[in-house]
């Protein structure tokens, strides 16, 4: 097979899967890290339920909750349009983003353009009127 075709087939499948969506891998526990990057001691966790995604939250000294919302808002994956909305296009021109939402929040990962390898995740608010992104950070299993 042609060396080009190999590569320029190999950069559309890193480029499909840097845009692709939130999957298994996704799932985990989160911290929600302060303005300074600092872990504080509330905990998102990430999982599935069948077809369905399920957000648990976590205060401090508390149990998991299940903070997902009631049938008829369950998590779908956010639009192109919606992801313009929570992040800055300078944001937007250095990062990929896959996102799941419901009417209250978005959880959305992130991958550098420049090394799909490398990126993070996010919980943006979204029943402020204005969307608030909190960062998190995954918590080893």
């Amino acid at each position: 097979m042609n060396r080009g075709l190999v590569l320029l087939a190999s950069a559309f499948w890193v480029c499909l899967a840097g845009a692709s969506a939130l999957s298994e891998a996704d799932t985990g526990t989160y911290v929600i890290l302060d303005r300074a990057k600092n872990p504080t001691d509330m905990f998102y966790r990430l999982s599935r339920s069948g077809d369905k995604w399920v957000m648990e939250g976590k205060k401090p000294g508390g149990r998991w909750a299940n903070i997902s919302c009631d049938a008829g808002c369950e998590y779908r994956t956010s639009t192109e349009a919606e992801i313009k909305q929570y992040f800055p296009a300078d944001q937007r021109a250095s990062l990929d983003f896959a996102c799941i939402q419901n009417m209250a929040q978005a959880f959305c990962r992130y991958l550098t353009k420049e090394n799909p390898n490398k990126g993070g995740y996010v919980v943006v608010a979204l029943v402020t009127g204005q969307p608030i992104p909190v960062l998190v950070r995954r918590v080893p299993s």
